[in-house]
């Protein structure tokens, strides 16, 4: 059939418009495809952190530029704690900090006026206690608010040498404090008064025992001791059973004592144990690659932190660091899309716990390391973790530590010890920002 030329000028239009739906559709014609904003955001974020490579970030960093492809991530590493606080406490004063950086999980009430919450509507409470354990919700999240957020949970651990229990017989580690009592006279070595082997790094300063703090801290929360008040106006660790916590750690230094094992003139705890001269010790997850470095033919494990015999809860005590984003940063909302990008992406949060060898946060990472023999105890343990509030971790680390300092002397009274301990507690929460 023949067109007429009316007819051949409207299937030609037709056509033209089906060739240009069709262009539009497949993003071919410039200008006529409505662009994704966040595509042409052309930026930088500046990303503080301790310990890690940038390697550890490249999976989370190539999933966040899929959406923002026109951020660049700088990532500046530290590789010193007190070095890296240091001079981020300098650039946050100078108003030259980074978007992002690494927080320690006890120092939320210092530092929460440096920081920024991530809105709610990007990321809420109820999806917080979905993905994490209770613990990331009471270290990190202050009036409802959440200021930070881990990929890796640390938790204190027992480790011990499988030759010095085959060797005396102890066919287990303690799982608890009355099992961990009766194991010292059966491991400790000594030749008259001298320890030439100890049971257990345990009982002395922090200057011979890494985790001192930590260790008694564990101790006074798994006695059930307040450490603060409800409304965190004061410290509350002054009591009897804050006085029993510090005198069960402290006999194991006690040279009066039935279980004394331990001295401030042996050398440090890590290294001991990894030189086979300490059966036990209790340390993070970050402490195992030290112990092999030092001695890659050590026989040992890791086991759960003991409980006490009567607990109706078990606990254990966590040490780990969350992603905030500063307050004085321009770029919030995308810094906060890195944290999220990063944390709360299993794929993402996995790269970075295969690269730099940690324990993880997420509930559906800590299910799948249940079996791991390396991480179970520390994935396990993740979801009993319970800490509490300090007005400022380094000063509470100088209190605790002179307290055991105190108790070891024997030349002053354990109450007394404590409530002047509480008191130096209570005044550091007294000047925190309101």
């Amino acid at each position: 059939m023949k067109l007429t030329k009316s007819q051949i000028i409207i299937v030609g239009v037709v056509g033209l418009l089906v060739l240009a739906l069709l262009l539009i559709f497949i993003g071919v014609l410039p200008g006529l495809r409505k662009e994704d904003p966040k595509a042409s955001i052309k930026t930088n974020l500046e990303f503080w952190g301790v310990f890690d490579s940038e390697e550890s970030y490249n999976l989370a960093v190539a999933a966040y530029r899929e959406t923002y492809p026109g951020v660049t991530v700088n990532y500046r590493r530290f590789t010193d704690v007190a070095g890296y606080e240091r001079t981020l406490l300098d650039a946050l004063a100078s108003g030259t900090g980074p978007d992002i950086f690494m927080m320690r999980n006890r120092s939320l009430p210092r530092d929460i006026n440096k920081l920024v919450p991530v809105p709610a509507a990007k990321f809420s409470i109820l999806a917080l206690r979905n993905l994490f354990p209770q613990i990331v919700e009471s270290d990190f999240v202050s009036g409802g608010a959440i200021y930070a957020l881990p990929v890796s949970i640390d938790t204190l651990a027992l480790y011990y040498n499988h030759d010095h229990f085959d060797q005396a017989v102890i066919t287990s580690p303690p799982a608890t404090w009355e099992e961990f009592e009766a194991a010292v006279p059966k491991l400790v070595k000594k030749e008259k008064s001298e320890i030439t082997r100890a049971a257990a790094a345990i009982g002395g300063s922090a200057d011979s025992v890494e985790n001192a703090v930590d260790i008694l801290s564990l101790l006074m929360l798994q006695s059930g001791t307040r450490m603060t008040d409800d409304n965190f106006t004061r410290a509350e660790f002054g009591t009897r059973l804050g006085e029993a916590a510090l005198e069960f750690y402290t006999k194991f230094a006690d040279s009066d004592s039935s279980f004394y094992t331990w001295n401030d003139s042996m050398r440090n705890s890590v290294d001991a144990f990894a030189e086979g001269k300490v059966s036990m010790m209790f340390g993070y997850a970050a402490n195992a690659p030290r112990i092999t470095t030092k001695n890659p033919f050590l026989n040992f494990a890791v086991a759960e932190v003991p409980q006490p015999e009567a607990a109706e809860k078990v606990l254990s005590y966590p040490d780990y660091w969350g992603y905030a984003v500063s307050r004085q940063s321009k770029k919030q909302n995308l810094s906060w899309d890195f944290i999220l990008t990063l944390a709360t992406v299993k794929d993402n949060a996995k790269g970075y716990l295969d690269r730099t060898g940690r324990p993880p946060a997420l509930r559906t990472l800590i299910s799948e390391k249940t079996n791991d023999p390396e991480f179970y105890v520390f994935a396990k343990q993740a979801l009993i973790a319970r800490s509490w509030r300090q007005p400022d971790p380094d000063a509470v680390s100088r209190i605790f530590s002179e307290m055991i300092n105190s108790k070891n002397s024997g030349n002053i009274k354990v109450s007394d010890i404590l409530d002047r301990a509480e008191k130096e507690v209570t005044n550091l929460i007294i000047k925190l920002p309101r």
